[in-house]
């Protein structure tokens, strides 16, 4: 039992200890945007425009854009962006328009 008390309380410390040092700044926010596209000549101009204010202007980095999702779990449709900001801030930030 004083075995098992002191080898959690090790383990806890060592988790403290590590989870301090580890920079919490460094993460990456990322946003990812699904949905149907039936307007193509409208979703060019949007996507003209997200490149500019979200791309451009947050800092983000766009991962992937895929026009034939595998949608397997009944969301809004085969349309997917997948986009990586400097932090979760960031995102947020940049969602919220500032």
């Amino acid at each position: 039992m004083k075995r098992t008390i002191l080898i959690g309380l090790i383990a806890g410390i060592a988790g403290l200890a590590i989870g301090y040092k580890v920079p919490k700044d460094k993460n990456f926010g990322y946003v990812m945007i699904s949905g149907r596209i039936t307007n193509p000549e409208q979703a060019g101009k949007y996507f003209a425009a997200v490149n500019d204010v979200v791309i451009k202007g947050c800092g983000a980095k766009t991962l992937t854009v895929d026009y034939e999702t595998d949608v397997r779990e009944e969301y809004e449709g085969p349309f997917t962006v997948l986009a990586q900001f400097p932090s979760k801030k960031a995102a947020q930030d940049c969602y919220a328009g500032d």
